[in-house]
């Protein structure tokens, strides 16, 4: 039984799902977990380790002062100790208050239990829990922002305070808060216009904004002698690469405006949680209630940020929509998506709409031959037709929680950690000054978090470049340790390792032995006058 107290803290439905998706996102975290990404997650690792130790310094590269990034993930991994999946907590702690947050100022005649529904179940959202990156506490900052602004009638300092300072977290975490940032100035318009303006909400966000901004731009004005380093240091790492679009042409530019976004929602499976926010939506910017309208307005300022800022100032270059930056979508989703439930189960237009739009990521999944996902969204969009089915919520729930579970097993059989693990540690172990180990670059970038606890294996694996300054063979066996990983993660990585087998053969060595060992593909050259003859 749930007792009073409980019930007063949050209504009985509210409570249940609010326990009900702690208790998955909590079992998701402690069984999903499939190794590091072996990318930016060893900077905030390692930064967050030598934070802690008081050897971090902040340089002219932006990630060093994404302070929110590393440094409460940091924490964790200083009481309870540096090993990834227990410092990726902090990804846990910021889903669950996220998630109490929405359910907390959910009115009681909306239903909880779909609010939960779709904020565990996105696979994407899902997959960066386990992992350390600040999108994932991004998610926390994003989710308060439209919250505060909920309360600015009831307690208008207090929520212009906590807006300021969401803002602000944000973006000391990450730089795509700033999606955010015409979130008050849009608020403020509304509120005029409705002639429902509470000063006191807008003095507090504009004193304090104002203030924090002085003390943030003259903290490196006093260090690095320039107010604008920080602002300088996003731009340098925002350059031009294969991600950017600022030297692809207008055509590149022009398709990335128009229908990759979309292509880009439906891959990845956002599209199903737009199509199913609409409702919200229009009732929240047609009815102007809250906290529908406030979450209307946060969505829509991530959208036209998402689909149309640029990364950098010097140059205009889209945002290249990673999945893994689109998270911050998913708690306002989940929202909205709750908000318009029972406005669309009532409405024949708007279901045949839905249906309309889903079918729509069906036709696109067929174009790119992503049949699961084409798979995925018919069934919905069967549902959509079908809600007045007596079994439609509980097929509705195993559609949208089986493909979250389905990819735990996925993701671990493709990745197969601890195996890598396992056979570097002993690769490195048993190589000595006659052999030289070889190995995909992310790997050998990730050293110190795969070997924390063993500093003599740090600097045994070497990068695919290693050799390319070679002109005559320096060690007696080459061994070239291949994670397949790669095919999936970092294809490109295939010419750099067709580059180093042509260097190889060049220098004279001969390949003795191949062998599949665990994770590892493991291949062993030898110098012509070294060969033991041992069977390929």
């Amino acid at each position: 039984m749930i007792s009073h107290k409980a019930q007063h803290f949050l209504p009985q439905p509210h409570l249940s799902a609010f326990l009900t998706g702690i208790l998955f996102l909590s079992l998701y975290w402690i069984l999903g977990f499939d190794g590091i990404t072996f990318s930016d997650d060893v900077y905030y690792l390692l930064a967050g380790k030598k934070f802690w130790e008081g050897n971090m310094q902040v340089n002219e590269y932006h990630f060093s002062s994404r302070w929110g990034a590393y440094i409460p993930s940091g924490l964790i991994g200083y009481l309870l100790g540096f090993e990834p999946h227990r410092i990726s907590l902090i990804s846990l702690l910021s889903y669950i208050f996220s998630l109490f947050l929405l359910i907390k100022i959910l009115p009681k005649n909306y239903p909880a239990w779909v609010l939960t529904l779709w904020f565990c179940t996105q696979v994407y959202f899902l997959h960066f829990l386990t992992k350390v990156y600040p999108d994932s506490l991004l998610v926390l900052f994003t989710c308060l922002i439209p919250v505060a602004a909920t309360q600015r009638n009831i307690r208008p300092i207090y929520a212009g305070f906590v807006l300021v300072l969401s803002l602000f977290l944000g973006f000391l975490t990450k730089e795509t808060i700033i999606l955010m940032a015409p979130f008050p100035l849009l608020l403020f318009i509304f509120d005029i216009r409705k002639k429902q303006l509470v000063k006191s909400f807008y003095l507090t966000i504009l004193v304090l904004g104002t203030l924090i901004t002085f003390l943030y731009l003259g903290y490196f004005w006093i260090n690095f002698g320039d107010p604008m380093y920080r602002i300088n240091s996003i731009h340098t790492g925002h350059y031009i690469s294969e991600y950017s679009y600022a030297d692809k042409g207008f055509g590149a530019i022009l398709k990335r405006l128009t229908i990759v976004p979309i292509g880009n929602f439906v891959e990845r499976s956002y599209w199903a949680w737009m199509v199913f926010a609409v409702p919200g939506i229009m009732l929240g910017l047609k009815c102007k209630i809250r906290p529908g309208f406030e979450f209307s307005l946060a969505f829509l300022c991530l959208l036209v940020g998402f689909w149309f800022m640029s990364s950098s100032l010097k140059f205009y270059s889209p945002i290249y929509l990673n999945p893994r930056h689109l998270i911050i979508l998913i708690p306002i989703l989940a929202m909205l998506i709750s908000i318009g439930w029972n406005h669309w189960l009532h409405s024949p237009k708007l279901k045949i709409w839905m249906a309309g739009l889903l079918l729509v990521g069906v036709i696109i999944s067929l174009f790119s031959q992503d049949f699961k996902m084409a798979a995925f969204n018919l069934a919905l969009a069967i549902l959509v037709y079908c809600s007045h089915l007596r079994f439609q919520p509980v097929v509705l729930a195993i559609c949208l929680v089986a493909p979250a579970c389905l990819a735990i097993p996925y993701q671990q059989r493709l990745k197969q950690y601890p195996s890598l693990i396992k056979t570097l540690s002993e690769e490195a172990d048993k190589s000595g000054n006659e052999t030289f180990l070889i190995t995909n670059n992310f790997l050998e970038f990730s050293d110190q978090i795969l070997f924390p606890e063993n500093s003599t294996n740090l600097g045994k694996l070497n990068g695919l470049d290693a050799i390319m300054n070679w002109e005559k063979p320096e060690f007696d066996t080459v061994t070239l340790l291949l994670y397949p990983y790669y095919l999936h993660a970092y294809p490109l990585e295939q010419e750099e390792i067709d580059r180093v087998l042509l260097k190889l053969d060049g220098l004279g060595y001969e390949l003795v032995q191949k062998e599949n060992k665990g994770a590892i593909q493991k291949n062993i050259f030898s110098k012509p006058n070294n060969t033991e003859g041992t069977a390929l």
